[in-house]
């Protein structure tokens, strides 16, 4: 056997067994994880977590919230509200509130436009975009416009016919 097989042999085992058993592997917790997620669903953060898992969340941010999302602004604003509140004090286990049901910039209000579209817009991935439906509404708009077009033409027609005359002779 050559000289340099089997430390190859043993460093070859002991990176297998190292991944195996997660030694090295940077993965989020759970309670990251369902940060990361609870947030995602509606724009915010409804439940209570632990700092640690607001730390664990800021590194593991996916890469499209880090260019074109808030997902990093809002958790670490949440995270210095609650670092404020305590005075510079928290430890991991300190609990950082959501922002509940009320709270948060999804409230209420808006005004007419803001509550057609949360009452008819989308609120899952597989539901129609507003876009389409504002499209669909212009195309419903115009048909109406030219069956009105339409009718009036006939209509116009109609009354424009001179009245028929009898028999000349």
């Amino acid at each position: 056997m050559p000289r340099f097989l089997k430390p190859l042999i043993v460093l070859t085992a002991a990176a297998l067994s190292a991944g195996a058993f997660g030694v090295g592997t940077a993965q989020a917790s759970a309670c990251s994880k369902a940060l990361i997620h609870d947030w995602y669903v509606d724009g915010r953060v409804d439940q209570t977590y632990p700092v640690h898992c607001y730390r664990e969340a800021l590194k593991n941010i996916p890469e499209d919230q880090i260019i074109y999302g808030s997902l990093r602004d809002d958790l670490t604003r949440a995270l210095q509200s609650v670092i404020r509140k305590h005075k510079g004090k928290v430890g991991p286990n300190t609990l950082v509130p959501g922002s509940g049901r009320g709270g948060g910039g999804g409230g209420k209000g808006g005004g007419f436009f803001h509550w057609v579209a949360r009452a008819i817009g989308p609120d899952t991935a597989d539901s129609i975009p507003i876009p389409l439906l504002v499209l669909g509404g212009l195309a419903l708009a115009l048909i109406f416009a030219a069956a009105v077009s339409f009718f009036a033409r006939r209509w116009q027609a109609r009354r424009a016919e001179p009245p028929p005359t009898g028999p000349t002779g």
